[in-house]
């Protein structure tokens, strides 16, 4: 059979040590294997906790789309030697039917798992779960290719997901009636609140937050890159629009090989050379590889550039489905691995889904090595603090959630200090500032005095924290509506977003 897309049969699966073998990345770099089958198979999503431990979900019932229990499992995947490959495998929950996303946080497991997203929590530390939550339901199994995915923590502390065009969702909760298909939800951890973010493009898969908290997305078969604002509505694939809808583009002009992406991720690490670092990266299913887009501002949004591909598998069974700063600050890339790249294929053909492989990668820049994994695991306060300012992204996030988890308690006033000051690094400050959002812990004075702060990145966060913490402020409100008028673009958008909130 020849799969669409593919223009030769896949022929047969290669080895770990082939697959590494066939792979080119830009010189200086190389490309290093930490788990695969019988370890890890059929990989789906990927999160790494506070530990530097990793959490994929399997899926033996793709692309099945009746509900119910399934074979479906979460693992633990843990390097306790250090030697750069996994040793340590853990099942930690069974009986999912296609977990599309996974985050670690606020105490336990949060999984995608339509028509529900659930929050597992082990309770006696065996790292099994055995307490299950539904945080909410009515997610479609209508195409199982564009289940909710994609569960990413957010600046301001949400948790973040994404729905496909043709997956209905009719969620209830709160009072509240969702009729959606293609979007971006969010949930506050705290709370369990479920809200539309905005609406619009096609099947995306993949969120990333840049160094200015700005959501980017990647989607198949439209563009693939978009820039994603709360209450905005974007181009989509197909189904009709609201009334009076001015929808909104993506933000390229330019497209690379084929038309189906999986995962996406801000890479900003000192484990790669500069010209590297602050870059979009993009798993290309139909292209079997990585791609590469640049960012630059455009007034209230930006405008993406393609680059040089990073990685190329030279393998039709190669297919980057998530990718992450790990860490260690290297690229970790989580590889489906099948013959199979269309749904059409997997739909019409199920019994010939690959059940027997999976891999997970890293890439390393020869400079610096794999640097040693850090673990906030049991820190305190004031060390998560110290850590807003590191080079690696992914401790940055880590320590702003946890932080965040803990409500600042102990370094609220050590945070207010960053936050407010103008001699700070940029993204310490944005990120002292997303701490104390995500911890519900901004007070009346200090919006007040970052609403007036010289920096417009500031102030536009300072907007967007009156409109999710203090809409009721009389004071607060007033200045917001006062900066409509903003010289900053940035500003002005978050205005726009916060007068639908503001009392």
């Amino acid at each position: 059979m020849l799969p669409r897309t593919q223009t030769v049969p896949p022929g047969p699966a290669l080895s770990p040590a082939e697959a590494l073998a066939k792979m080119q990345v830009p010189a200086g770099f190389r490309v290093e294997l930490v788990a695969a089958e019988p370890n890890l198979v059929n990989p789906v999503a990927m999160a790494f906790d506070e530990r530097g431990r990793i959490w994929v979900t399997e899926s033996f019932e793709y692309p099945r789309h009746e509900p119910g229990p399934g074979r479906d499992r979460i693992k633990i995947l843990e390097d306790t030697d250090g030697d750069g490959s996994v040793d340590s495998v853990k099942i930690f929950a069974e009986g999912l039917n296609i977990p599309s996303g996974i985050a670690v946080g606020h105490g336990g497991v949060w999984v995608a798992n339509a028509p529900d997203i659930l929050f597992l929590q082990d309770t006696d530390g065996d790292d099994k779960a055995d307490k299950t939550e539904v945080v909410v339901t009515g997610f479609g199994r209508v195409d199982t290719h564009e289940l909710p995915n994609s569960l990413t923590w957010g600046p301001d502390g949400a948790l973040y997901g994404l729905n496909g065009v043709f997956n209905p969702a009719h969620i209830e909760t709160d009072g509240q009636i969702f009729d959606f298909t293609c979007g971006m939800f969010r949930i506050d951890p705290q709370t369990r609140k479920f809200s539309l973010f905005c609406e619009g493009t096609s099947n995306p898969w993949g969120i990333a937050f840049d160094r200015e908290g700005s959501a980017f997305i990647s989607a198949c078969v439209i563009d693939h890159l978009w820039h994603l604002t709360e209450t905005g509505y974007y181009h989509r694939q197909g189904g009709p629009y609201p009334p009076h809808t001015w929808k909104i583009e993506s933000i390229v002009d330019h497209k690379h090989q084929m038309a189906a992406y999986c995962g996406i991720t801000y890479f900003d690490s000192a484990a790669f050379p500069v010209e590297y670092r602050e870059r979009l990266m993009m798993g290309n299913i139909h292209g079997n590889c990585l791609n590469v887009d640049r960012l630059e501002r455009s007034g209230s949004t930006y405008h993406g550039t393609g680059e040089d591909d990073f990685l190329s598998g030279n393998d039709v069974w190669f297919m980057p489905v998530v990718q992450k700063v790990g860490p260690d600050g290297c690229l970790y890339v989580l590889d489906w691995y099948d013959r199979y790249h269309c749904y059409q294929d997997a739909s019409a053909d199920p019994k010939g889904v690959d059940r027997g492989h999976g891999r997970l990668y890293r890439v390393v820049h020869e400079a610096t090595g794999r640097p040693a994994s850090v673990s906030l695991h049991g820190v305190s306060a004031e060390e998560l603090v110290e850590r807003l300012s590191d080079s690696n992204i992914y401790v940055r996030e880590t320590a702003r959630r946890l932080l965040s988890e803990q409500a600042c308690a102990g370094v609220v006033s050590q945070l207010e200090a960053l936050a407010s000051d103008p001699q700070a690094e940029h993204k310490t400050r944005l990120n002292a500032l997303w701490s104390l959002l995500g911890g519900k812990a901004i007070s009346v004075e200090l919006a007040a005095r970052l609403l007036a702060d010289p920096n417009p990145s500031i102030r536009s966060w300072a907007v967007r924290s009156v409109g999710n913490l203090h809409a009721d402020h009389t004071e607060l409100a007033a200045t917001c509506v006062s900066l409509a008028k903003d010289a900053s673009p940035d500003v002005q958008l978050q205005v726009a977003i916060a007068a639908g909130k503001l009392q």
